[in-house]
C-alpha cells in the first residue's frame, strides 16, 4: 500500500535488529497515547479543504499514536497538493474535524477512508518534527489478548487469552489487517516480535456481532466504496516481494462494511490497557463467606504487613453521605441505627502511606470508585463448593462460633450471585477449605499480584 507508510521493520519470531528494538524501547518508555511534543520552530495551524469527488488524494501518511500523524508524501497529480495545499512535514491535527491526537496510524487511516465529496485537513507544518520521527515506529500501546492464537510460521506470532502484548506498527509495510507486536513475559519485558491480526482484521470473524448491513451509514463505519476511492493502491509488485506483504490481505479484498468502532466489538479481539506502577502496598479486598475470620488471621499471622480499614462513624444526613461519595471522598458506607459506617479514601490512603496492605470492607460494585481514585487493591474471592462446606468450617480461635444451616446457605447463595456479577473484578479465585489453608492461598496471592505489573483498562483509548 503506497499511499501509507508505518516504517516498520521486517516481521520476525525474534527480538529484530539492534536499532529496531533500541527505537522500540525509547518509544515504549513513553506515555502511550501522549504524543512527542512539537519543536519550538513551529507555525500557527491551517486549513486545507480539498474536493475528492472520485479521484484519489494520493496522500502518504506516516506517524502514529505516539508520535502524531503526519503527511510524508504526495502523488504529483494529488489534489490535495498545491501551493495552498499539503505539504510534506505537515503534521496532521483534525481531519473532517476529527481530531488525529493519540491515533495510530491504521486508525488514522480508516478514518480517512470514510465517504465524502469535500474532505478538510486541519494541519500545521512541522518539518523537523517529520524529519526526526519518519524513520522510527510511530506507533507504541499495550492490549491485553483476549483470545488464543497459534501463528502458522514463524513470522506470526503465538499467544494465549490474557496475554499481554505490545503493539509497535499498526500499518506493517503499508499492509492493513495486521500488527507487529511483542509478547511480553510476566515482567512486562519483551520476547518475541511477530505479525497479528489487528483489531479490524479480528472483527471479520466475528459478522454475527459485528456486521453492519451495506445500506446502513451511521457515521461510524466504511464503506468498499469509500475504501477504494481514497487511496491509490499499487500493491502487485509489492505482495510479490514481501513476505508479510504476501500473507497481508490486499485492502480491496478486506470488507470494511463489516468493521465497526463500538466498544462492544473492539473488545472481541483485544482490549487497550495501561501499565500502572505500584509502588506501596496495594489494597486487598477479600469477598465471599466467612470472610471476616480470614481477615482477623491476616492481621495476627502477618502483623505490620496487613492492616484493616477502620470504618468511620458519620452521623449525617443520606444526601450528604451521598454527596461525599460524589465527590470522592467516600468509597462506600452501610447504614447503622442513627448513624453511617463510612469507608472514607483519608483512611485506605494513610494505611497506605504506612506501606502495609490495607483490608477493606466495601460492597463490590464500590470496587470502581476505588478506580476513580488511582487505588486498585487486590480482590480475591473465596469459592465454596456447597453450603455444607461453608456450615462444616470451623477453628478453636477465629471461628469459634459453630456457622448455622441458615446462615451456610445464605452465604453460599449470596457468594454465587457476588461471582456471577463482579468475576471481572477479581484478581485471583481460593478454593473453600480450612481456614489455615484459605488464609495462606490468600497470602500467596497477594504476594504475586503485588510483586507484578498492574494492567488496567486504558481510559483514553
Amino acid at each position: 500500500m503506497e499511499s501509507v507508510s508505518s516504517c516498520s521493520t521486517p516481521v520476525g519470531s525474534g527480538a529484530g535488529t539492534p536499532d529496531a528494538r533500541s527505537t522500540i524501547d525509547t518509544l515504549s518508555e513513553q506515555d502511550e497515547g501522549t504524543m512527542t511534543p512539537p519543536s519550538k520552530n513551529t507555525t500557527p495551524p491551517r486549513q486545507v479543504t480539498v474536493r475528492k469527488g472520485q479521484v484519489d488524494l494520493g496522500v502518504k501518511v506516516c506517524g502514529g499514536n505516539l508520535t502524531g500523524i503526519y503527511v510524508e508524501t504526495l502523488e504529483e497529480k494529488s489534489p490535495a497538493g498545491g501551493a495552498d495545499g499539503l505539504q510534506p512535514g505537515d503534521f496532521i491535527l483534525e481531519f473532517c474535524s476529527v481530531s488525529m491526537r493519540g491515533r495510530t496510524l491504521e486508525e488514522a487511516y480508516v478514518e480517512m477512508l470514510k465517504p465524502a465529496e469535500t474532505v478538510t485537513f486541519r494541519v500545521q507544518s512541522r518539518p523537523e518534527d517529520w524529519r526526526r520521527i519518519r524513520n522510527t515506529l510511530g506507533d507504541g500501546f499495550y492490549v491485553r489478548a483476549l483470545y488464543d492464537r497459534v501463528g502458522e510460521s514463524e513470522q506470526e506470532l503465538s499467544f494465549k487469552k490474557d496475554d499481554i502484548l505490545y503493539v509497535d506498527d499498526t500499518l506493517p509495510s503499508g499492509n492493513f489487517g495486521y500488527w507487529l507486536a511483542w509478547q511480553l513475559d510476566e515482567n512486562a519485558q519483551k520476547l518475541a516480535r511477530g505479525q497479528v491480526p489487528s483489531k479490524y482484521m479480528m472483527d471479520q470473524e466475528f459478522p454475527r456481532r459485528c456486521s453492519v448491513t451495506e445500506g446502513k451509514d451511521d457515521g461510524k463505519t466504511v464503506s468498499a466504496a469509500a475504501r477504494r476511492s481514497f487511496f491509490r493502491r499499487k500493491l502487485k509488485h509489492r505482495r510479490s516481494g514481501s513476505r508479510d506483504g504476501k500473507d497481508a490481505p490486499a485492502p480491496d479484498s478486506i470488507s470494511t462494511d463489516s468493521i465497526t468502532y463500538t466498544e462492544e466489538c473492539l473488545n472481541l479481539a483485544y482490549q487497550r490497557v495501561q501499565k500502572v506502577e505500584s509502588t506501596n502496598r496495594r489494597p486487598v479486598l477479600v469477598l465471599g463467606p466467612l470472610v471476616e475470620p480470614i481477615k482477623d488471621m491476616l492481621v495476627r499471622e502477618a502483623p505490620g504487613k496487613y492492616c484493616r480499614c477502620l470504618l468511620e462513624v458519620m452521623k449525617a444526613s443520606q444526601q450528604a453521605i451521598e454527596r461525599g461519595v460524589k465527590d470522592c471522598l467516600f468509597i462506600d458506607y452501610k447504614r447503622r441505627s442513627g448513624h453511617f459506617d463510612v469507608t472514607t479514601v483519608a483512611s485506605i490512603k494513610e494505611i497506605i502511606e504506612k506501606d502495609c496492605h490495607c483490608l477493606i470492607e466495601i460492597a463490590p460494585h464500590a470496587i470502581e470508585r476505588l478506580h476513580t481514585v488511582s487505588i486498585y487493591p487486590i480482590v480475591i474471592f473465596i469459592r465454596y463448593k456447597n453450603a455444607k462446606q461453608i456450615k462444616e468450617q470451623k477453628d478453636p480461635v477465629y471461628l469459634r462460633d459453630k456457622v448455622s444451616q441458615k446462615h451456610s446457605k445464605e452465604q453460599f447463595e449470596a457468594a454465587q450471585k457476588m461471582e456471577q456479577e463482579y468475576s471481572k473484578y477479581f484478581t485471583g479465585v481460593v478454593q473453600g477449605g480450612p481456614l489455615s489453608s484459605i488464609c495462606t492461598q490468600v497470602m500467596a496471592i497477594v504476594e504475586q499480584e503485588q510483586n507484578e505489573p498492574l494492567w488496567l483498562p486504558d481510559a483514553s483509548a
